[in-house]
């Protein structure tokens, strides 16, 4: 049976599928999302989001919301007032033997990053139970079509489009779609449809989370956590903080020797929780016990014709750095705008090589910098100390290189060993903040509004170039000034920032990323422009 057809069908209704499809919806595609299960996770995995991420939210409306959702991510001592009232969590590590020997325990990581110096948007504490929603909800409203009970189960691709057919609970259908992106996990069925390959480090442990409820009270006196690595012969593990009176317990478990998901039976768990908060007779609610494992892969490919792997279908990573999801999400906000410019006859087809050329390398670090850390507990040798990269770095620094950036440097690191935001081709346009509007806003908040040309005050050209290139192409142009009296008003700081002098002129890209930059003046701005963009939008 037919059931119609979508520009995008979007396969798996987790974070990162959602993701997609909200990003989609907001650039006026109307994608048709199908989730096997039968509703939303209830379960609270992916609980850390990344500053990059929370910024991608506040480009679509969220940020207040999964503010309000989770709690914020401080440096060890910080906002103890908030740490106490349940609405911010300190970003440490400690070791110990349970929650009641913490005046015993030490500190094996903590982190304190200065987001204010470059983001708007600080860290959220926040399980994907709570934001998993709230995506929901916004793709929805923005047009997206999401459909539960809905099992993909064969895929077929000719020059036009891909033919899906789904087990619509028990129903079979087909879904005519022009291009398919698949979020379908880890194990993803889509990625073994096209036989896509991958690379793998392997497996660094199994694990079973135990989601459970208790109320353990902590002195003012003990010292504040996110998560604690717990040294207990009786049971070893990671201990996570999600939310007050709300814990889960990640126990390691040995299939070598015999072990199974199956020996952590209802009483098991009640008891490995307890010995987790070292009371015995500890009221103990138990959610769910989850196995899985810390898997490290990177599929050989992130296309294959018109199907797209995002998230865990492509890259996998143990859970050090909380890198997953975030990854995943910046793999959706990278691919919808060109998705959309393509669809909407904006650009060729040549622009979507752009998202495996720019996501994978990426992808792969990622997953290499968790593996690095997972293996050595933080404790790196002297081997992995050039490689390793800051967390902050992995997650927001990176470098693009691609045919849908214009004169980026050639022997750019992709991840490079200083955080700085210098409007480098590739890069994430710089922070700060500027007058516009009337109100007081980040520049990241403009520049992810569509494509984006920035100019100096009082140099009409490139402004009467944009509208010009806008009026030829028929592409969107948003032309602003940045400095004193400008549309984003300041003393001239954040300009220079970006590397832009007098006659100068800055394009990003709709998802912020530097697309191409002239530091000064050129010969012909219209030309100039003109051939930027058809470079990246038509590979010319």
């Amino acid at each position: 049976m037919s059931d119609g057809s979508t520009d995008v069908l979007i396969v798996g209704g987790g974070p990162v599928g959602l993701s997609t499809a909200l990003f989609l919806a907001r650039k006026g595609i109307r994608p048709i999302l199908v989730e096997r299960r039968p509703r939303l996770s209830t379960i609270p995995r992916a609980t850390g989001l990344h500053a990059r991420t929370v910024e991608i939210f506040r480009t679509v409306g969220l940020e207040p919301a999964v503010q309000e959702a989770g709690m914020k991510i401080v440096g060890p001592g910080a906002e103890l007032d908030l740490v106490r009232a349940g609405r911010a969590t300190p970003l440490v590590m400690l070791g110990a033997q349970s929650l009641a020997d913490l005046h015993k325990s030490f500190v094996m990581e903590a982190h304190d990053v200065d987001y204010d110096r470059f983001t708007p948007s600080w860290p959220i504490w926040c399980g994907q139970d709570h934001y998993e929603p709230l995506l929901f909800d916004a793709a929805v409203e923005a047009g997206a079509e999401i459909r539960f009970q809905n099992e993909l189960v064969g895929l077929v691709q000719d020059s036009d489009g891909v033919t899906a057919t789904v087990n619509d609970n028990g129903t079979p259908r087909t879904i005519r779609a022009r291009y398919v992106v698949a979020a379908d996990g880890v194990k993803s069925p889509v990625r073994e449809m096209l036989q896509i390959g991958n690379r793998s480090n392997g497996v660094a442990g199994n694990f079973v989370s135990i989601i459970f409820r208790a109320k353990v009270d902590l002195p003012d006196t003990a010292p504040r956590f996110t998560l604690i690595y717990l040294m207990n012969q009786l049971a070893q593990g990671l201990l996570l903080f999600i939310e007050p009176g709300r814990w889960m317990f990640g126990v390691n478990y040995y299939p070598e020797r015999g072990q199974s998901p199956a020996d952590f039976t209802p009483e098991r768990c009640v008891e490995l929780a307890r010995i987790a908060a070292g009371d015995p007779e500890l009221e103990v609610e138990v959610e769910s016990a989850q196995p899985w494992d810390a898997r490290h892969m990177v599929a050989d490919a992130y296309q294959s014709g018109r199907v797209f792997l995002a998230g865990d279908a492509c890259h996998a990573h143990p859970p050090a750095g909380g890198f997953g999801v975030n990854a995943g999400i910046q793999d959706a906000h990278n691919l919808a705008w060109k998705l959309a410019d393509v669809l909407q006859g904006h650009a060729d087809e040549s622009l979507l090589d752009s998202y495996e050329a720019e996501r994978r390398p990426v992808g792969a670090a990622t997953a290499d910098q968790a593996w690095m850390l997972f293996r050595t507990r933080g404790q790196l040798a002297d081997e992995d100390k050039a490689a390793y990269r800051d967390f902050v770095i992995v997650t927001m620094g990176y470098r693009y290189t691609s045919n849908a950036i214009v004169g980026a440097p050639a022997d750019a690191e992709l991840l490079p060993r200083e955080l700085t935001f210098t409007g480098q081709p590739g890069s994430r346009a710089p922070h700060g903040w500027v007058d516009h509007n009337g109100s007081r806003v980040s520049t990241i908040d403009v520049l992810t509004e569509g494509w984006t040309l920035v100019t100096a005050p009082g140099d009409g050209t490139w402004l009467a170039a944009a509208q010009a290139v806008s009026a030829q192409t028929g592409l969107p142009i948003q032309a602003l000034t940045a400095g004193p009296g400008g549309d984003l008003a300041d003393d001239g700081t954040w300009l220079a920032s970006c590397g832009v002098g007098p006659g100068g002129a800055l394009l990003v890209r709709p998802d912020g990323i530097v697309a191409w930059r002239s530091a000064g003046p050129v010969e012909d701005q219209t030309q100039t422009l003109a051939a930027a963009l058809a470079t990246i939008l038509r590979g010319a």
